[in-house]
């Protein structure tokens, strides 16, 4: 379910920074059309302002280029180098001649393919495409040859072909070709930067977004185990409940006291889940608490004591070595109650699985400007390797000593859960004599 979350999220991040990238780049691109457009524009209006003439519209371009009435002049402009070269057409009913000793363009196909493209069906394009370079074309019908003025001396041998007051068509070929370059570089580079942006991006929120939910995916995880477990750690009370009724369901002529056994047997399994139930209720309450504890300074020292002699009983019936190492008038800022109850699971849980004739140690002491609770116990090592799940909830390194002890391995993640609640560390060293270091570090 978190994965398709996950997708889910990534999905809806990249189509949302996919328009955003993509109405930017579009907005640049546009832009940059159109200045090269009004670029293109201008140097139309240039030469027209010189002929002082007007463009001829679509149709009248289409009739001018398949039967021209009048002759016709060429001008090519060179975007790069703005050298004009000019050729001449003289029409008859039969032929069309281009007139011009000027090799740099070769203005016969540059008309053909001009009058080829015009007279085809269909709206007449503004430009002409020759030789892999683009071509941006103006046909003007200017009313005398006296309104352009020809200084190239090569046109002498034209003049005599047109006469001075007869009309005549212009034709201004402008070559686009660089500023065609320009605007398709600047499509194919914005579709590389914006395909590299769209995958970093895509990789980054994945890896974000992985490391987000991780968090989430654990306490998932953990409240899944948390309910599996405990639904089968309440099966075994709920068991031997049901049974020793149905036992008891069975037998109406029995006296109570033939019955008693099945009653103990009822008795137990209600007390094991009324001690599960409270621990965790106990759990949750610290978990998830919502505010910081009460915390005032307290005697630390008399606090772990009064824990450590309330325990002798058991060490004594066990037949375990108890010893404390309780530093005097130790003050701590911390929760009294709660540091009591996190003495007790501690002293507890060392005494419960140390074997008789191994030793117990509760000590309290000052280290590096720290106060430490420290409960070892000796004769049962933890492996290494189980060492990362021993606060987890019901976690049980020996299940089968765990049952027989009455313990459903919630003691440790109490502990821990209130180490958090007191702004304290927990952890477990086991050192090379076997012996396990649970210790409580308080800043």
């Amino acid at each position: 379910m978190l994965k398709k979350l996950r997708n889910k999220m990534l999905w809806f991040n990249m189509a949302l920074i996919s328009i955003i990238v993509l109405g930017a780049f579009t907005f640049i691109y546009i832009l940059n059309a159109t200045q090269i457009e009004n670029e293109i524009q201008s140097l139309v209006s240039q030469e027209s302002n010189l002929l002082a003439a007007a463009p001829l519209d679509e149709e009248e371009v289409r009739q001018s280029l398949a039967d021209p009435e009048y002759p016709m002049i060429l001008t090519v402009i060179n975007s790069t180098s703005d050298v004009r070269e000019i050729g001449l057409v003289v029409s008859d009913q039969v032929d069309v001649e281009i007139q011009s000793d000027d090799e740099g363009v070769d203005e016969s196909e540059l008309y053909a393919a001009l009058v080829d493209t015009a007279t085809k069906q269909g709206a007449v394009p503004n430009e002409v495409k020759l030789n892999d370079r683009y071509w941006r074309y103006s046909l003007f019908l200017v009313a005398s040859f006296s309104h352009y003025s020809i200084n190239n001396e090569s046109m002498g041998m034209y003049s005599t072909s047109i006469n001075s007051y007869e009309p005549y068509y212009q034709v201004m070929f402008f070559d686009v070709t660089d500023y065609k370059t320009s605007l398709s570089n600047l499509r194919n580079t914005l579709l590389l930067i914006g395909v590299l942006a769209l995958a970093s991006i895509y990789i980054a929120s994945f890896y974000v977004a992985n490391r987000a939910l991780r968090p989430v995916e654990l306490a998932w995880r953990k409240q899944k185990e948390f309910v599996s477990n405990a639904s089968h750690e309440l099966k075994t009370p709920l068991a031997i409940i049901q049974v020793n009724a149905e036992v008891l369901a069975g037998s109406p002529e029995e006296t109570l006291e033939s019955q008693m056994k099945w009653l103990e047997n009822i008795q137990l399994g209600s007390e094991r889940m009324d001690e599960l139930v409270n621990s965790l209720l106990m759990l949750t309450k610290f978990e998830s608490a919502e505010q910081e504890m009460v915390r005032s300074v307290i005697d630390a020292s008399q606090v772990v004591q009064s824990v450590y002699q309330s325990m002798e009983a058991i060490a004594l019936e066990k037949g375990i070595h108890y010893q404390e190492q309780i530093a005097k008038q130790v003050r701590l800022e911390s929760n009294e109650q709660a540091l009591r109850q996190l003495t007790m699971i501690l002293v507890d849980n060392a005494l419960k699985y140390t074997p008789a004739g191994e030793t117990v140690t509760v000590a309290l002491i000052e280290r590096q400007r720290k106060t430490v609770l420290q409960v070892s116990n000796g004769g049962c090592p933890i492996p290494e390797e189980k060492i990362p799940y021993v606060f987890d909830r019901f976690y049980r390194g020996d299940p089968s000593r765990n049952h027989q002890e009455g313990g459903y391995g919630l003691g440790l993640a109490i502990a821990k859960a209130i180490t958090e609640m007191l702004q304290a560390q927990i952890s477990l060293t086991v050192d090379q004599d076997g012996v396990n270091h649970f210790e409580v570090s308080f800043h």
